[in-house]
């Protein structure tokens, strides 16, 4: 088998700055990542995590803090109000989704919409840059730490977000701010040393507490948190985590655990624990104790354990504990988030997360054998060379030999006001298409004499005829999704708003684009436009085309699949709900009805959207119990066959892929005898086979962060890799400390 096993796709994930999961109110726990490139990415954090959609930043965007609310109480409440009617208003606000917030280095606090991926409404601070935010218990007002050393209190209750007071300034900036447990108080921490108190009614200090200083040297405290007893931590640049009495104002505990900036703390509903993390790349946890005097009731606070996780500094912490878990989630400049179990640390193994997105870093001509990568705001365009045969099963072979190397042909750098939601490169190679949330750019490609080099050129009728659609019906510009039907003969647009747009691309020469047709059914609309009840606008998460262009299927973010017949240019069918989230869609190649959907548990099934049912094969392998997929804690990026053997088909994670031999039939296991472990069960072979599953798999596990896999002829993969240590080379310096006598 010739395997193009590629590493020229240098997508660089950009840096940690901020971590927030949900308010325990809300019903589905989502966390919120802010990227130092101004995106925000959404996880879900059931099935070892998801990365469900991400908002997309741009140039000089830098997310520095984030933050999420969720109003509980009803504040318009008037006295003697009928209990039936205030307990359907605390319903109707449970259910409403969160609100996002973020700051950044200018004066702008953003609420987003987490459906369109667009900004919501935004406030100026008049405080400079905003360096913290954070939300109350109700989640009905949001405190922001701004550059000129001020407080500002913003009202957000019933989705409002208007200003409403300054607290007394101090001297430097706020670097941290966080609430009492009682809402009535504001602890917040700067660049003077010191961490203060604030009464939330008056906006005047309540106390001021200083931290230790060196050689006269200001002091930052970059984190501060409040636990449930009222006591405060504290985190500074002397990697001191200090405890405090608030309403005294006095140091209870001092311990210094680490050797740098302490930049981050998160602690837990009961109080009995805290983590901190910082420069030192070391997440270290404690835990309340009790003093041996019994007798004087006074509790400290002693370190559990520290553990290195990244391998560079970290600036960010978030905790998530419901009624069976907790998970303390960390992530920084080595732009991985590590997910690990909170009440057992550091007992339990953690969980590393990838840092690259699921959909749009590579797309493929396979006739042509051009791979284009795509990054935060350029793409290029490749042409693969050729490489010695080998066999994909012997673990033994690591890259192959190149025969003819790889050779870019073009590189197109577009504006960088909005990163690059999607992007598409056509089968006949002649056309590219790249969207933001703004705007979407077409453009044709030539070959440009002997050299092979490409040319683009932006097609400005497509940009003036898909404008004045959009205008005609008062659409929003920009797209989440873009892609070409197999024959390159129609476009597929996802727009922000989740509207399906169908464009005719076989008029071009004459300067024609067509809207063939629009599905609005991700909006809540049946086939007839009309609303259908207790349904609303979600946001189009998965899309994919069968190989003969007859089928458009694409899954939102609330588990909903729809597939529209692009010849009739009518849905087809809703495919049935599961109460397990799907994370890929792909079409047979060779067998265009059959879609395969995998989901979040690392189960899949095959469906037949002509029949509207589950394939044979499905049917007969409905149990994953026991397969090494189920156990695996990466989720499927993708699928791909092998035209050599239609039988075969690939699927693959970030780290892995697997051979399932779709000719299995399953049968009846035979029961299991338990016996003793032998030790010469162990093998050093990466590559194996799986006998104890009923869907019997051939696994690979010498792939380092899979970006994409797919074949481009018979026994001919194109495998695109990004291995850690090349993302790990373009980052700055990390902290060292050298150990004498070590």
């Amino acid at each position: 088998m010739e395997i193009h096993r590629c590493r020229f796709v240098e997508h660089q994930p950009a840096a940690i700055n901020a971590l927030d999961f949900t308010p325990p109110t809300v019903q589905r726990p989502r966390l919120a990542v802010g990227r130092a490139n101004g995106d925000i990415e959404i996880w879900d954090p059931s099935y070892n995590f998801r990365l469900e959609k991400t908002i997309p930043g741009g140039e000089g965007q830098s997310v520095e803090s984030i933050a999420w609310a969720h109003q509980s109480i009803v504040t318009d409440q008037i006295d003697g109000g009928i209990p039936e009617e205030i307990e359907a208003e605390l319903k109707y606000l449970h259910d409403k989704p969160p609100r996002l917030f973020s700051s950044g280095l200018n004066p702008y606090i953003i609420e987003w919409d987490t459906t369109t991926l667009t900004v919501k409404r935004s406030v100026d601070s008049n405080g400079g840059a905003v360096w913290c935010l954070a939300t109350n218990s109700s989640g009905t007002r949001l405190a922001a730490g701004c550059e000129d050393g001020c407080i500002r209190l913003f009202d957000i209750e019933d989705g409002r977000l208007e200003y409403m007071r300054s607290f007394t300034p101090q001297k430097g900036r706020v670097l941290s701010v966080a609430w009492g447990p009682y809402d009535d108080m504001i602890v917040s921490g700067g660049t003077d040393s010191a961490l203060r108190t604030w009464d939330v009614r008056t906006g005047q200090t309540l106390q001021r507490m200083v931290v230790d200083r060196v050689q006269k040297e200001n002091t930052l405290v970059w984190s501060v948190a409040v636990l449930k007893d009222g006591t405060l931590v504290s985190g500074d640049s002397l990697g001191h985590v200090m405890f405090w009495n608030s309403k005294m104002g006095t140091m209870k505990q001092t311990i210094r655990s680490h050797a740098a900036d302490i930049l981050a703390l998160a602690v837990s509903k009961d109080g009995q624990q805290v983590f901190s993390a910082g420069v030192d790349c070391k997440l270290t946890a404690y835990r309340k104790t009790m003093e041996n005097d019994k007798k004087s009731g006074r509790s400290m606070w002693s370190t559990v354990e520290s553990r290195q996780y990244h391998s560079h500094d970290i600036r960010a912490l978030a905790l998530y504990e419901n009624d069976t878990s907790s998970i303390v989630v960390s992530g920084g400049v080595d732009v991985q988030l590590v997910a690990c179990p909170a009440k057992q640390f550091p007992k339990l193994g953690q969980l590393r997360l990838p840092p690259f997105p699921q959909k749009y870093l590579v797309s493929l001509s396979k006739s042509h054998k051009l791979v284009m990568g795509t990054y935060f705001n350029s793409l290029a365009l490749w042409k693969l060379g050729a490489a010695e045969h080998m066999d994909i099963g012997d673990s033994k072979v690591g890259i192959p030999n190149m025969l003819q190397p790889h050779r870019q042909v073009l590189q197109l750098q577009l504006k960088a006001e909005c990163n690059i939601t999607s992007s598409a490169l056509s089968e006949n190679a002649e056309w590219i298409i790249v969207s933001d949330i703004e705007n979407i750019r077409l453009f044709h490609l030539t070959e440009s004499g002997s050299s092979g080099q490409i040319r683009p050129k932006k097609v400005r009728s497509f940009d003036a005829a898909l404008g004045q659609y959009l205008s005609t019906h008062n659409f929003a510009s920009g797209a989440h999704h873009v892609l070409f039907t197999p024959g390159s003969d129609k476009i597929i647009i996802v727009t922000v708003e989740s509207r399906i747009l169908i464009i005719d691309l076989r008029h071009w020469e004459e300067n024609t684009f067509e809207v063939l047709g629009e599905f609005s059914h991700h909006r809540g609309f049946d086939s007839d436009g009309k609303a259908i009840e207790n349904r609303e606008a979600a946001t189009v998460i998965t899309v994919a085309v069968s190989a003969d262009g007859q089928w458009l299927a694409t899954g939102d973010d609330k588990n909903r699949i729809h597939v529209f017949n692009l010849d009739s240019l009518k849905h087809h069918i809703e495919l049935p709900h599961s109460s397990n989230y799907h994370t890929v869609l792909s079409f047979n190649d060779f067998r265009p009805n059959e879609l395969f959907v995998a989901q979040a548990s690392n189960e899949f099934y095959i469906y037949n959207v002509e029949n509207k049912r589950l394939t044979n094969w499905s049917k007969s392998n409905k149990d994953f119990t026991g397969t090494p997929l189920n156990t695996r804690r990466e989720y499927i990026r993708g699928v791909t066959y092998n035209p050599a053997n239609k039988n075969e088909m690939i699927v693959y994670a970030s780290s892995y892929i697997y051979l399932i031999d779709m000719n299995h039939t399953a049968t009846t296991p035979a029961p299991i005898k338990s016996h003793k472990r032998k030790h010469n069960n162990r093998t050093g072979n990466k590559q194996r086979v799986v006998n104890e599953s009923q869907i019997p798999m051939k696994v690979s596990d010498r792939y380092q962060q899979i970006l994409y896999c797919e074949f481009i002829d018979n026994d001919s993969l194109v495998m695109i890799e990004r291995p850690r240590f090349s993302v790990l080379e373009k980052l700055p310096p990390s902290f060292y400390k050298s150990r004498f006598g070590a």
